[in-house]
């Protein structure tokens, strides 16, 4: 990966993932995870704290004195390290008058594709915590394979035989207005989101799915829901605003809110993209990436043609699992011809490598800027490809949100204040 990158480079130029990558010497010590009560709520490295914030370490211990921060030390064996939270990230940001978010309220991020197997939960996940960082963030699991949900470590492994009659997790199934015409019992509970959400940490919340979301594209589809008014008492169709009528009572409460979508083109991912204002759209570099993307875009238009509220400020394609290979190389090199000049739908210029570090990350249930920074011989070979990954996500988080990307987390560049 070429760490020497300005705003215009990044934009003009993909992020490519070299041929081989060298390890980096690490601190031989281990590593004490006493102090963390979440993989997701981490003690953050000086070296990822300046990452993050763009600044010095001479900074820091500038805010440190100030009272803007407050650093603790944790022990790595015999080593004591500076270590930050994430308050202490987003008061520097607040310092600095730095926002990722352009409005009042929450950006709301679908990751679709038609295709499973592209990345989309693994997006989810890294691209989540990563915002987690800088702002709010709401998780919303939409596919009741429940991959996102496991992956922020809320599944719950049995040790024994659960019975049939158990009750599954809520989901945001339960948070929809299910009232249906001529006072029709409705098949759902309804319950506070209070009750359905769960705190991975501060700045980080899920709402889980389950098996019991699995039903809920039949009973969006078969059941006679009640139409309501919008303001102006214009009829809105029930079917279409079941998801945004729960996202528009949470763009308060959050910063970003981010769908995790299953890989079809059913009724659930229609409200949540109608709910959204940007799309990721993650896609592997195989041979029949070009048909895929084609599909998926001839979707998003035909979406456009249903309802007028169908609008979106960015649609991202993220290029995904790349190998020096022939057909990989062709492919991207395709796709690049394609939307060079496109304003519709962009190219993002973070090319993700095949690496076995997200793999690593998903059995850790982990970000990935969290494996970046461990310690220890065992972690040694891991490290320099997570601190890639994180750049890389770093760029994307940029692109989607249209906001100029400066400086990279882990690069050594310009742009750090000193």
């Amino acid at each position: 990966m070429n760490t020497n990158v300005d705003a215009q480079a990044t934009r003009s130029t993909p992020i490519i993932p070299p041929a081989t990558i060298a390890e980096q010497p690490a601190a031989s010590v281990s590593s004490d995870e006493s102090n963390v009560t979440s993989a997701y709520d981490p003690p953050i490295s000086r070296k990822l704290m300046e990452g993050f914030c763009g600044l010095s370490t001479n900074t820091l211990i500038k805010y440190e004195m100030e009272g803007i921060i407050h650093p603790a030390k944790v022990k790595h064996g015999g080593l004591e390290m500076v270590t930050y939270r994430v308050t202490d990230v987003q008061a520097v940001l607040k310092k600095r008058g730095i926002k990722f978010k352009k409005g009042n309220e929450a950006e709301v991020i679908s990751v679709f594709s038609q295709k499973g197997g592209v990345g989309k939960s693994a997006f989810t996940q890294h691209l989540g915590a990563m915002l987690s960082m800088v702002g709010r963030v709401l998780v919303i699991d939409l596919d009741s394979q429940s991959d996102v949900t496991s992956l922020f470590g809320l599944n719950v492994k049995f040790a024994d035989l659960v019975a049939e009659d158990a009750e599954l997790d809520p989901t945001i199934a339960e948070l929809m207005d299910w009232r249906l015409k001529d006072g029709q019992e409705s098949p759902y509970r309804k319950l506070p989101f209070s009750s359905v959400v769960k705190k991975i940490s501060p700045t980080l919340h899920v709402v889980p799915a389950d098996l019991d979301l699995g039903e809920i594209n039949y009973s969006l589809n078969r059941l006679e829901l009640e139409d309501r008014l919008d303001a102006e008492g214009n009829p809105r169709p029930a079917i279409l605003f079941m998801i945004k009528d729960v996202i528009d009572a949470l763009k308060s409460q959050y910063d970003f809110i981010l769908f995790d979508c299953p890989p079809n083109i059913e009724t659930c991912n229609v409200n949540a993209l109608f709910a959204s204002n940007r799309i990721i759209v993650p896609l592997e570099l195989e041979a029949k990436c070009l048909k895929t993307m084609r599909r998926n875009e001839d979707f998003l238009k035909r979406l456009k043609t249903i309802h007028e509220g169908f609008q979106w400020d960015k649609i991202l394609v993220v290029p995904n699992k790349f190998k020096r290979e022939n057909i990989k190389i062709k492919a991207l090199a395709k796709l690049q011809d394609i939307y060079a000049e496109r304003t519709d739908v962009q190219l993002s210029q973070a090319v993700f490598p095949n690496g076995a570090i997200i793999d690593k990350c998903s059995e850790a249930r982990e970000p990935v800027f969290v494996a970046a920074t461990r310690y220890g011989r065992e972690f040694k070979a891991a490290v320099p490809q997570a601190k890639e990954f994180t750049d890389l996500f770093w760029v994307v988080m940029h692109e989607i949100l249209e906001l100029p990307i400066d400086r990279l987390v882990f690069a050594d560049q310009e742009g750090v204040e000193v």
